[in-house]
C-alpha cells in the first residue's frame, strides 16, 4: 500500500478554501458596489429624482416665458395703442365717452359675501 501524501492534500483544501474565500469576497464586493450604484449619492435613484425635478423646472421656465412675452406685448399696447387704454378703462375702471350710458349689471352665478 501507498502511503498518504498529508502535505498535498492539506495544500489542496487551503486552495481550495482560498477560492471559496475569493469567491465569497467577490460577491460582497459586486453586491456592495451594485447597492452604490443604485443607491448611492450619485445613483440611479437620485439620477431619476433629479431628471423629474430638471423636467418640471424645464415646464415652468417655458410658461413663465410665455408670460413674460404676454405682459411685454400688453405693456407695447399700452403705450403705443390708444385703443388699448381706452379698453381698460371701459373694462376696469367703468368709465365712459361723454353722451354715453353706462349699464351696470350682477352676475346671477355670484354669490353674496
Amino acid at each position: 500500500m501507498r502511503k498518504r501524501n498529508y502535505i498535498k492534500t492539506d495544500r489542496s483544501s487551503r486552495v481550495a478554501r482560498r477560492k471559496k474565500l475569493f469567491i465569497g469576497a467577490s460577491i460582497l464586493l459586486a453586491l456592495y458596489l451594485l447597492a452604490s450604484f443604485i443607491f448611492g449619492e450619485m445613483g440611479l435613484v437620485k439620477y431619476y429624482r433629479m431628471k423629474a425635478q430638471y423636467d418640471t423646472l424645464t415646464d415652468e421656465i417655458a410658461l413663465l416665458k410665455r408670460d413674460n412675452a404676454k405682459l411685454r406685448q400688453d405693456v407695447y399696447a399700452l403705450k403705443n395703442v390708444p385703443a388699448a387704454v381706452e379698453r381698460i378703462a371701459r373694462d376696469k375702471l367703468g368709465l365712459a365717452r361723454p353722451g354715453e350710458m353706462v349699464y351696470y349689471y350682477e352676475d346671477i352665478n355670484q354669490n353674496p359675501k
